[in-house]
């Protein structure tokens, strides 16, 4: 025990050494174990609300640009946080936020996904929160082509805000992680430079392989479904990719991560791969930012290994 933080080992595949991290208070880890898992936004984030007592909207040497419109759609804005250091050249990260392709944004609260966007510009780079297009109303593939138009979005305007469009790292949990997986496995929805992407991190991806469960978002004719799973494609892929789930996780998140990372050793490309101790589907994400850095570090030990 050191400061209230239990610690722990996370192991990581493709040669990457054994570390420690700080992991969750022993409450919250209580907390969890108790909830169950189980998808609960609202009960989980209220455990970690009162470590983010100090973020406060402005934030200190923080630049933020709300809801920049990417697309025609209404639901088509991203943020961008930038921090007052005017360096050129810096690492963007564009986070897509879960929901089942049903719900869910960008700022869920005055915390989060702020979260992720400050402990990017933390570490000296720019941060990127989009919404993008929801079913029922909107079906495959109106997701997958906003996450191409914020791609070809940062491409061209990035810049301005001090980030390198040749340098983005792609991260998404839950649903978003499958809409990043989707979008990088499926060319159709890249551009003439390809996707765009230098990285990806996925936590808890539902769904990689859909199978034949009826989708709002994707349909049920069991052919579009096998055509519109990342798997196959995600195998063609040469950049480097965290894949992770946690250890309270809802039943499919690891069972679909376990299925892409066997798919992708298989074919000579095994990830990164991470299983969060004492997490849920929810917490890992909100966890980024705190003195609980099992998510946070591992991410940042990948970013800045990238060659």
């Amino acid at each position: 025990m050191k400061n209230g933080w239990v610690f722990a080992s996370i192991f990581f595949v493709m040669n990457l050494p054994t570390v420690t991290f700080a992991q969750m208070p022993p409450d919250i880890a209580a907390a969890i174990r108790k909830m169950g898992p189980i998808v609960d936004p609202v009960n989980t984030a209220n455990l970690y609300v009162p470590l983010f007592r100090n973020q406060k909207e402005p934030y200190p040497n923080v630049t933020v640009t709300r809801d920049i419109a990417y697309g025609q759609d209404a639901a088509n804005k991203l943020d961008v946080f930038t921090s007052g250091r005017a360096q050129p050249g810096k690492i963007v990260v564009i986070f897509v936020h879960g929901g089942g392709y049903e719900r869910g944004d960008k700022r869920q609260d005055d915390i989060f996904y702020d979260n992720i966007m400050l402990w990017a510009t933390q570490q000296g780079m720019v941060g990127v929160n989009f919404n993008y297009r929801l079913a029922p109303k909107f079906k495959w593939p109106a997701a997958h082509e906003d996450l191409a138009s914020a791609m070809r979005w940062l491409k061209a305007n990035v810049a301005q805000f001090g980030g390198d469009p040749e340098r983005i790292v792609m991260w998404g949990q839950s649903a978003g992680a499958s809409l990043i997986a989707g979008y990088l496995a499926h060319p159709q929805f890249h551009g003439p430079g390809g996707h765009g992407a230098m990285a990806a991190i996925l936590n808890s991806g539902v769904p990689y392989e859909i199978g034949n469960r009826i989708s709002a978002y994707f349909g049920g004719d069991p052919k579009e479904l096998a055509e519109r799973s990342s798997v196959e494609g995600m195998k063609k892929l040469n950049i480097p990719l965290l894949i992770s789930h946690t250890e309270v996780d809802i039943p499919t998140a690891p069972v679909q991560s376990e299925l892409l990372r066997k798919a992708l050793c298989d074919a000579g490309r095994c990830p990164t791969y991470l299983v969060l101790k004492d997490h849920s589907h929810m917490s890992q994400n909100y966890s980024v930012g705190t003195g609980d850095v099992s998510l946070s570090q591992p991410v940042l030990q990948f970013i800045r290994g990238i060659k």
